[in-house]
């Protein structure tokens, strides 16, 4: 039987191929996990990858590092969803960002309930820092793993940005 790879702070299970990491969810196993995902996770590169984004994950929210070097697969996306997440990965750790900034960013200034749909199908959240983008006034809307959690993660980076060189990347 197939065993997640877990952050300690969270019950995190993490995909990939042989390209990068392509799943990150919350619990035990994916709610997607088919037999063909099942078999591509199993490849020797998906292992490498599983294993890096899971000490990355850890040192992150441990506040140790700021930042993702483990290479991503987002086959399969649209590629406005892909865009937008390209686009989230540019803000910086410990800032925030508009859904309607990102849209402006993207050339489409009216599709900012677009992006927040795009962000709401991000296959790695906290990889991909979706949750950095919160509501034009300064709520922070929704989040895959939930509003708690993405409040608690901007909590801790907005502490570790703070404290200058505590954390890297």
């Amino acid at each position: 039987m197939k065993q997640p790879n877990r952050s300690d702070a969270l019950p995190l299970f993490i995909a990939a191929t042989q390209d990068g990491v392509d799943e990150v969810r919350l619990g035990r196993g994916s709610r997607t996990m088919a037999p063909r995902q099942y078999a591509k996770n199993r490849h020797p590169g998906a292992h490498r990858w599983r294993v890096k984004a899971q000490k990355e994950l850890r040192s992150y929210l441990r506040g140790r590092s700021r930042s993702f070097t483990t290479p991503y697969d987002l086959r399969g996306l649209p590629a406005f969803t892909h865009a937008v997440l390209k686009a989230a990965t540019q803000i910086p750790y410990g800032e925030v960002r508009s859904y309607r900034w990102l849209a402006q960013r993207l050339g489409k200034p009216k599709a900012a309930r677009a992006v927040g749909n795009a962000l709401a199908r991000n296959p790695i959240p906290i990889i991909i820092p979706c949750h950095r983008v919160v509501r034009s006034n300064g709520t922070v809307g929704g989040y895959a793993f939930g509003t708690a959690l993405k409040k608690q993660l901007l909590e801790m980076e907005k502490k570790h940005s703070s404290l200058g060189g505590k954390a890297r990347g």
